[in-house]
């Protein structure tokens, strides 16, 4: 059985992204943020919904997988780093 999902409210939203409740409410006005659903009084968005959304302006790219003409198992490093130069020959005193 699936879990519940668990509705975003605004107070959530506003935590979320750092800001206050003010800020989403003006985000709502000028349509910056994508539109909840009303439940009564309160809004609520479906977290896949809201977070599809932040992905979208935050320009998150999700992983599609391994390109066809790449192998997985291989995966070429450039060394960090400046090259060891040979080590010096040191004279022994007696």
């Amino acid at each position: 059985m699936t879990e519940p999902y668990q509705p975003i409210t605004k107070e959530a939203a506003a935590h979320i992204l750092s800001v206050s409740k003010r800020t989403i409410d003006n985000w709502l006005a000028d349509g910056t943020i994508v539109e909840p659903s009303n439940i009564g009084r309160r809004v609520y968005w479906h977290p896949d919904i809201f977070y599809a959304w932040l992905n979208e302006r935050l320009g998150v790219q999700l992983p599609s997988g391994p390109a066809e003409n790449e192998d997985p198992q291989r995966t070429t490093t450039k060394p960090r780093g400046r090259p060891r130069s040979a080590p010096k020959c040191r004279r022994q005193m007696h």
